[in-house]
């Protein structure tokens, strides 16, 4: 008898252990999957926080970036102090420094062109460059022949064509850029009619617009004063009170890094 209960006080003694053992594991188990979920939900709200443009290009798997304006004049770098401080080569340069990679400018850009005689014709030859960056600045010239429907209708043409076909041909962030005026200039009333469909493009298309409005509307001090002859733009004739003078450059510069930042 005593075998007996002994035998049974033993299996007892088992089972308590298997069912601590059990309870355990258990407690283990949802510990696991409870650190498990938590790191799921930490990873779910990163990559939900949505990325700037800026963010994309630091962490793209290249160390050298390319930046090519694509416009007239004002791409040119009329009339900057220097071509090296013209709004194109002081964005390179800041893009450099804040996304820790090397970037080349290239692009294309001419004086007096306009979307549908330099934009369209010249696509191929800036999707070669295989830009990661673009800035894309016509309209100035479209609105010389003001803002009539006609010629409204052909610039929203052939600016979708250069979206479209930048967006499906390379990987590069774009920029929009609307029209420069002088502060009250004679095309002012048409360029902002222009500057109308940049904006519904950027919406319709999803790219960023840099308003260049915001710099030279109510400003007389971006621009000008006229008659002095800078060496790099000597073949352009003397600063006019049209184009951007050092301090439209500088400013445009700036709100392109503000657009990536955002």
């Amino acid at each position: 008898m005593k075998k007996v209960w002994v035998g049974l006080g033993l299996l007892l003694l088992l089972l308590t252990a298997g069912c601590g053992v059990q309870r355990h594991a258990t407690k283990s188990s949802r510990a696991s999957t409870s650190a498990s979920s938590r790191q799921v939900s930490a990873s779910q709200k990163t990559s939900s926080v949505p990325q700037t443009p800026l963010a994309k290009l630091k962490v793209r798997s290249k160390d050298t970036l390319v930046y090519a304006p694509f416009g007239d004049s004002l791409s040119v770098g009329l009339f900057a102090d220097k071509k090296a401080s013209r709004f194109t080569s002081l964005f390179t340069q800041q893009l450099g420094q804040l996304t820790g990679k090397t970037v080349t400018e290239a692009g294309i850009a001419e004086v007096g062109k306009t979307a549908t005689n330099l934009g369209v014709p010249a696509l191929s030859g800036l999707v070669a460059q295989q830009p990661d960056v673009v800035t894309i600045e016509f309209g100035t010239n479209d609105a010389v022949g003001g803002a009539t429907p006609s010629t409204l209708a052909a610039y929203r043409q052939a600016l979708t064509t250069i979206v479209t076909t930048l967006q499906e041909k390379t990987t590069a962030q774009l920029i929009l850029m609307t029209t420069w005026s002088p502060n009250n200039g004679p095309y002012a009333a048409a360029d902002l009619k222009f500057d109308a469909v940049v904006k519904e493009i950027g919406r319709s298309y999803h790219v960023p617009v840099a308003d260049l409005a915001t710099i030279w509307q109510g400003h007389d001090d971006v621009t000008g004063p006229a008659g002095i002859t800078i060496p790099d733009f000597a073949a352009n004739g003397p600063r006019d009170t049209f184009h951007p003078n050092q301090q439209g450059h500088d400013q445009i510069a700036a709100l392109l890094i503000k657009i990536l930042e955002e």
